[in-house]
Parts: C-alpha cells; sequence; structure tokens
C-alpha cells in the first residue's frame, strides 16, 4: 500500500504534499480566468465521500415569459408558476502511477516537493483534466437540440478551398446563431494551433491585458474579442484522414460548465520495492473531480462502470438535454483550417 516514506532521501509526507497541491492550479490559467468554471457547492455536499453520482435542481429562465401586465389598477396580477427541472452529474475518477530505479533527475538543488509537483504530478493531471473537459464538451455537441450551436464546415475529401476555413466572421456567425442576442457571453476560445495561426493571420488574435476576478490578477492574454484563446493540440484535431485535418474549435460562456472536486481516499503516496532491480521508488497519485455542463443530464445507465472514461464522455447519447438550447452558452466550430 502506497505509505509515507522517501523520495531520493528525502522524507515525503502525502498531506503535505497533498495540501501543497491545492495551492496550484490544475487547469490552466486562461480557462481559470475566463470563468467558464462555477463551483457548486451542493454537487460537492453531494459527492462527500460515498457517491459519485448526484442529482441537482436546475431552474428555467424567464427570458420567455409573457409581457409584463398593465397596472391600471382593474387587472388582476396572477402570479406565473415558476418551472423548474433537474440534471445528473458524475463525477470522473482517475489515478497514476510513477516509478523509478534512482531518483537521481531531482537532485538538482531545487527543493524535491517543489519539483515534483511543478514537473511531474501537476503537468500532468493538468493536461488530463483537459483531455476529460474536451471530452465532455464533444460529447455534449453532438446531443439532439444543439444543432444550432454547431458551424461544420471541415470536409475529407475532393479539397481544401476557403469555405472549410475559419473567416474574419465565423465566430461572430456561430454565435448569433446559437444565442442570438445573448452572443456576448462567449468568454473562451479553445482551438489547436493551427487555428490560432490563421487567426493571428487574419489580425483578430491579438494579446490584451485582462484582468480576472477569479486569479486576483491582471494577466496578458491573447484574445478573439471577448473570449480568451486557449490553444491546446491535445484532443482538438482528427488527422485520421491523410491531407484532410479536421480542427474542433469550442466557444464557451461563463459559468457553462459546474465544477466541484470528489475526496479520494490516500490521494498521494509512496511506496519503495527493495527487491527489483535493486531499489525502486513508486509515487502514487488519485484524483476524482466533476467537470459538468450546465443543463443537460449524464445517463449514469449507459456508463458501464463507476467512473465514465473519456469514451464514454465524448459519446453523444450518454448525454441529454434539459433545458431550451438558447441557454447553453457552448458552441463549435469544425474546420480544416
Amino acid at each position: 500500500m502506497p505509505r509515507t516514506g522517501t523520495i531520493n532521501g528525502f522524507n515525503f509526507d502525502p498531506e503535505v504534499f497533498g495540501s501543497y497541491i491545492q495551492t496550484k492550479s490544475l487547469l490552466n490559467n486562461r480557462i481559470l480566468a475566463s470563468g467558464i468554471l462555477q463551483y457548486d457547492p451542493l454537487i460537492e455536499r453531494m459527492l462527500g465521500t460515498a457517491n459519485n453520482v448526484g442529482t441537482v435542481p436546475m431552474f428555467n429562465s424567464v427570458d420567455g415569459e409573457s409581457d409584463a401586465l398593465n397596472d391600471d389598477g382593474e387587472t388582476d396580477n396572477t402570479p406565473t408558476a415558476l418551472a423548474g427541472n433537474k440534471q445528473t452529474f458524475m463525477a470522473m475518477a482517475r489515478m497514476k502511477a510513477w516509478s523509478e530505479k534512482t531518483f537521481t533527475r531531482y537532485l538538482t538543488g531545487v527543493s524535491p516537493l517543489t519539483n515534483l509537483a511543478n514537473n511531474l504530478v501537476i503537468p500532468y493531471w493538468t493536461n488530463q483534466r483537459e483531455k476529460d473537459l474536451l471530452a465532455v464538451l464533444k460529447g455534449v455537441m453532438g446531443v439532439s437540440g444543439m444543432s444550432t450551436h454547431i458551424n461544420d464546415m471541415s470536409v475529407t475529401s475532393g479539397s481544401i478551398t476557403d469555405a472549410n476555413k475559419i473567416s474574419l466572421t465565423t465566430h461572430l456567425d456561430l454565435g448569433q446563431k446559437a444565442l442570438g442576442d445573448r452572443r456576448g457571453e462567449f468568454a473562451l476560445f479553445i482551438c489547436h494551433s493551427a487555428v490560432a495561426t490563421n487567426y493571428r493571420k487574419l489580425e483578430l488574435l491579438e494579446n490584451k491585458k485582462f484582468y480576472s476576478d477569479i486569479l486576483g490578477a491582471e494577466i496578458s492574454v491573447p484574445m478573439i474579442g471577448n473570449m480568451i484563446v486557449f490553444e491546446t493540440d491535445t484532443g482538438t484535431v482528427d488527422a485520421s484522414v491523410a491531407n484532410f485535418p479536421v480542427y474542433s474549435s469550442f466557444m464557451l460562456g461563463r459559468g457553462c460548465v459546474l465544477t466541484a472536486e470528489k475526496k479520494v481516499h490516500r490521494p498521494y503516496g509512496t511506496d519503495y520495492d527493495d527487491e527489483t532491480d535493486g531499489g525502486v521508488e513508486k509515487l502514487y497519485t488519485k484524483q476524482a473531480y466533476v467537470y459538468h455542463p450546465n443543463g443537460f443530464s449524464i445517463k449514469a445507465d449507459n456508463i458501464a462502470k463507476e467512473s465514465p472514461t473519456r469514451t464514454e464522455l465524448q459519446t453523444s447519447t450518454n448525454w441529454e438535454l434539459k433545458v431550451s438550447d438558447k441557454l447553453i452558452p457552448i458552441a463549435m466550430i469544425k474546420s480544416n483550417g
């Protein structure tokens, strides 16, 4: 079993290491600064230490309500019943362990705790969480009712023309089609570096200073209009057809993804194998968390085991839209450049 031990001769305390990790961001600062993630204390309370699936209430918007009545002293002001709904979420549980015969690469004069976190654990888990988030987005974008939130201009045969590439107005047109006069809610643009490069060539992507209430600081970030741009080449391109790469770019609004952490037993620990190769150090890590698209339910009965795989997350038939699509600030562009 993983236990308190040493790494390269230094004492390793899982609780201290866990506390240190909690002070670091496990998602890119651009994602955090955009505000697309909304911490949900109700989800966190429902998860506790024993649950991985739960249902939380949600309330319908009053945007579609009838006009206010004329207050003329004769008309009754009859209340309209507020409508509600519910959505089901599921936690993702992940684990990863590493081993080395010797840990000489950590003998750099840097604190082993800091070096482990910054150069091994944090980058790894940051990448894993981003992959899970993208899998969720791909899954919900294929749900019935979300067609007006997709602009698929890609081809996989014939020839690629300008019509298959993002243009000056692609994001504006899709924003209007998806949300109408609420298109200004989009706050983050996730795309492949090739797409970001094209936006720079179009002189639409520029570095701006942005103050983040979440980070509590002003940062310089690339932006397209009001959207912070986050470039990632992982999970944003399908290169299965030679010479016809299809890039998926996502437009996300503030608070569109509910999130919470789930407590796991012994999230960090070490072990030492005296026998193998004269001695092997081992580091164990575990995490569980929720990235739930607000307005959808995951069909938990479709999930084979107690934690959804990435393939299950990006399978559209495992999701259900629970509100009007006009309340969902998520959109996707599929292009060849």
